[in-house]
């Protein structure tokens, strides 16, 4: 029996993604992927396209035949140098980059799914994590976190096992992609795993390389420092100095309690700096290696993505490894059941439904807490089972 009800799991989320994919395709919604191909595009003629003006993008999306997107290209030269072949499909590419990033969320939800032993648990973990909107949204605009999501999470578990430095190379892949992988990347650091963190840097060096051979110096324009983009009070901010934010100054998507924009940095960074403390002590003493690695990761994943304040809704995929980490553990109690379902709920009526939202600020931050009460639910269990 159970066996059938996991195949008609497997079965179900593959049919959802199919059919979101072929939307996807259909209607021309990406507005993220032809910024990839522009950068591909702008790259490949020598063009520094990290110092691209509205009218260098204008330029190229005429060129290649975008109407809609939407600029700037942030990202390592990785990301554009995986679009680069796609260029020359009739419609450069776009096709074959919602069905990769579709398929990058089917295999995470089956990766994480084999975490558990149990085939109910692993039932749940795959429609949970298949099921979750930010895949859904991250698929919508053309954007690449599933990619990167998955390579985050076959690090992590490959870490977690003892194959450090391949995991490290990996995990040095997934932040040259896209830096949502952080929090991980961090928490090699805190443990002091110097293979994984070896491993890392070959990974971001090889990338690299990869950028500088295929488009020469305009490639590396990436090094030059940049700090976090701040989404402000826009809903989709979904983070701790965002939430600030809209509690703190005026905006035109609901009440504030005040309108000092440095007093809602100051409380922002607060509230990070916090979060990230809590984080340590949940955690315990560093420089030592804990074979939990992969619930800890997903613990300083969440810390890391909440208090950033360039983290965006879509930026949510890599809440599907604590979401995991924390279904795979047996013995929950009713209460810790009921405040998963109310965090993850809060996360998933929040992107099909924020527009509906506005005007109403505690709603606003509906994400934001349900990330946060994801985090209290992974924290409780690893201090409940840290050594006294």
């Amino acid at each position: 029996m159970m066996k059938t009800l996991e195949a008609f799991s497997r079965i179900s989320v593959l049919c959802v993604y199919l059919l979101a994919a072929a939307a996807v395709i259909l209607l021309r919604t990406p507005i993220d992927y032809p910024v990839y191909a522009m950068a591909a595009y702008g790259f490949s003629r020598g063009e520094d396209v990290y110092s691209w003006a509205e009218g260098d993008y204008a330029r190229a999306a005429e060129a290649l035949g975008f109407s809609r997107y939407a600029p700037p290209y942030r990202y390592p030269p990785l990301a554009a140098l995986l679009v680069l072949p796609g260029l020359s499909l009739p419609d450069r590419g776009m096709g074959i980059w919602v069905a990769a990033q579709a398929l990058s969320a089917l295999l995470t939800a089956e990766v994480l799914a084999r975490m558990a032993r149990d085939p109910a648990r692993r039932i749940l973990i795959r429609l949970g994590v298949g099921l979750l909107p930010p895949f859904f949204v991250s698929l919508y605009a053309g954007q690449i976190n599933p990619l990167v999501t998955l390579g985050m999470i076959l690090a992590v578990r490959w870490i977690g096992r003892g194959r450090e430095g391949w995991g490290g190379i990996l995990l040095g892949l997934s932040l040259m992609l896209k830096p949502l992988a952080l929090g991980p990347a961090a928490l090699c650091l805190y443990e002091g795993r110097r293979r994984a963190l070896a491993g890392m840097a070959l990974g971001v060096a090889l990338s690299l390389a990869a950028g500088l051979l295929a488009f020469g110096p305009p490639a590396m324009g990436f090094l030059r420092l940049h700090l976090p983009t701040s989404g402000g009070v826009y809903p989709p901010a979904q983070n701790l100095p965002g939430l600030a934010a809209r509690w703190l100054t005026r905006h035109p998507y609901g009440f504030s309690l005040a309108d000092d924009a440095g007093i809602a940095r100051g409380v922002g960074w607060g509230l990070a700096g916090t979060l990230l403390l809590l984080t340590g002590i949940v955690l315990g003493r560093p420089g030592k290696a804990h074979p939990d690695f992969v619930r800890r990761a997903g613990l300083v994943a969440i810390a890391f993505l909440l208090a950033n304040p360039g983290t965006w809704y879509h930026h949510g995929t890599i809440l599907s490894l604590p979401l995991a980490a924390w279904l795979t553990q047996p013995g929950h109690s009713r209460i810790g059941w009921g405040a998963l379902g109310a965090s993850v709920g809060a996360i998933a009526i929040w992107g099909v439904a924020w527009h509906a939202f506005v005007g109403w600020t505690p709603l606003l931050d509906l994400a934001t807490l349900g990330s946060l009460g994801l985090w209290a639910l992974l924290a409780r269990e690893i201090q409940k089972e840290s050594p006294r």
